[in-house]
Formats: structure tokens, C-alpha cells, sequence
């Protein structure tokens, strides 16, 4: 009797905690990135990281702002884009992300800027 109840014991314990071992994997999630942003999180960043690039190259080109604020956004875009491939390496966590993503939001509050401050400098 001692040995069922055991047995008994053991099984209900393994039933029990299939359910929790099975919440930790996703594999919609890869267990690198636990913690960190989703992926769609990260596409959308790349995806106003582009926008904020692309209204850098139409701005020039419609000589709405000089090549020498482009050259300075540019290298801006260029040095978020290198810590994202450099963070994405092993993983990007929650707080790298939310650094990109506080630089991605500046690049385009000074794109914007440039765009609009009328200072007389376009060559």
C-alpha cells in the first residue's frame, strides 16, 4: 500500500507541474529573450528607425535642411543602429530596449526640429 501511495504521490506531483514547465517555454519566445521586447517590438523600432533615416534623405534632397544637420542625424541613425546589432547579439533585454528606443524617439524629435527651425542654413 505504502509503495501506491508513493506512486500515487509522484504522478499527481509530475501532472501538477507540467502545466508551469510548460508556461516557461513559448516558443513563440525564444528563451534568450525571456524578458526582453517582443519581436514585433523590435520591428517597429527598425521600422521608425528607417522613417526617421528616410525623412533625413528627403529633407536634403527638398533642401529643407543642410547637408551638414543631415550629416549629424545620419550619424546618430548610424550609431542606434550599431548598439542595436551590437545588443541583439546575445539578446536584447528590456532595458536596452527602452534606451534604443528613447534614442529612435530623439533622432526623430531632432529630425523634426531641423525640419522646422528656419535658421538660413541649407547648403
Amino acid at each position: 500500500m505504502r509503495k501506491f501511495l508513493i506512486s500515487v504521490v509522484l504522478a499527481s506531483t509530475v501532472l501538477t507541474a507540467a502545466p508551469a514547465v510548460a508556461q516557461r517555454h513559448n516558443p513563440a519566445r525564444p528563451a534568450w529573450n525571456q524578458n526582453g521586447p517582443s519581436r514585433q517590438a523590435i520591428n517597429e523600432l527598425l521600422r521608425d528607425l528607417r522613417r526617421a533615416e528616410s525623412q533625413i534623405e528627403r529633407s536634403v534632397q527638398r533642401r529643407v535642411i543642410s547637408r551638414r544637420e543631415a550629416t549629424g542625424l545620419r550619424r546618430d541613425a548610424q550609431r542606434v543602429e550599431a548598439r542595436l546589432n551590437q545588443a541583439s547579439r546575445n539578446g536584447i533585454s528590456g532595458r536596452e530596449f527602452a534606451q534604443l528606443r528613447v534614442q529612435v524617439n530623439r533622432l526623430e524629435q531632432r529630425v523634426r526640429i531641423e525640419r522646422r527651425d528656419r535658421d538660413g542654413r541649407r547648403n
